[in-house]
């Protein structure tokens, strides 16, 4: 299996590089002539460019059999809020990009599409506490939000009117362990527990393992077309008190800061995702974010040495 990735260099997108290369598929990646390739699995063909590159979105697609479609060019830094002060930009990069590389896929006889939406698409609902589920209606809220939604519609309505099989996944956070170490998620606090910084006040969140996330990309991919074909389908794990997160970072470096108090935040409409876990989705639970917790203060011992 040729599998063309986009965003190959994001956060969530070496996670499913790691993943295709596990199951030992061959991967063609778009990359911008600036985005840092290290700690890539080895033999990964490349293609520079970007989306509104029409002829670098045609020689990634080139006799590949599936696409997994992680690419969003934003402000550094920033995904919600993304579109900065050029939002038609911020537009016909993602929207317009995105788009014509479906119809390229469709095109060029590819066999499946896995879109990289959000949990953003869902905005934030009434009642706050409220689960979003899989057929919960979404109301975005960012422009962020309603650019997932818009390209979610679009490989439905591909798969709707050409009858190939796009799907769409919506993870809520992310973490893990990436490259470079910097860009890891609660790095930022086990730095500031090493240097005895003032730790931020605690937050409620819901979290995925990027490679939970690559292994529902990897099923979106080879489960039966019927059960997945302009279908989206929310990706989401566990519910963190960063507070836990600080805890536990600093019993592994044997340190005794001062704690927030714990998270008084409400976590709004937490996300649960039935359809993924009946194609078979398992993600680590609490097991891997107690590992990841260890790796990441591994990770800041490094840097600070």
């Amino acid at each position: 299996m040729l599998v063309a990735v986009t965003g190959a260099t994001g956060i969530v997108g070496r996670f499913v590089v790691e993943r295709l290369a596990r199951e030992g598929a061959r991967i063609r990646a778009l990359v911008r002539p600036t985005s840092d390739r290290r700690e890539l699995p080895p033999g990964v063909e490349w293609v520079v460019g970007g989306m509104t590159d029409s002829s670098a979105l045609s020689g990634l697609l080139e006799g590949a059999n599936a696409v997994v479609h992680c690419a969003y060019e934003h402000v550094p830094d920033r995904y919600r809020g993304g579109e900065g002060d050029d939002l038609p930009r911020f537009w016909r990069a993602n929207l317009q990009g995105g788009v014509e590389l479906m119809g390229k896929a469709r095109d060029a006889g590819v066999g499946r599409f896995v879109l990289m939406s959000s949990r953003a698409v869902f905005g934030q609902l009434s009642p706050p506490n409220s689960w979003v589920d899989d057929d919960t209606r979404p109301v975005p809220d960012t422009h962020y939000g309603a650019l997932k939604l818009a390209l979610e519609a679009h490989a439905s309505a591909f798969a709707g009117v050409d009858g190939v099989c796009f799907s769409s996944l919506r993870p809520t956070g992310v973490y893990g362990i990436t490259y470079p170490l910097e860009r890891t998620k609660w790095l930022d606090l086990a730095l500031k527990i090493i240097r005895g910084e003032r730790l931020p006040p605690a937050r409620l969140a819901t979290e995925v393992h990027g490679r939970d996330v690559a292994a529902a990309v990897w099923l979106l991919l080879t489960a039966p077309p019927d059960r997945l074909a302009g279908r989206s389908f929310n990706c989401s794990d566990v519910i963190v008190d960063s507070r836990d997160i600080m805890a536990g970072v600093a019993d592994r470096l044997g340190l005794n800061p001062a704690l927030p108090a714990r998270a008084d935040n409400s976590l709004r409409n937490p996300m649960r995702g039935p359809a993924l876990q009946a194609l078979g989705w398992r993600p680590g639970g609490d097991a891997l974010l107690e590992r990841t917790i260890g790796e990441v203060a591994l990770a800041a011992e490094r840097l600070r040495s």
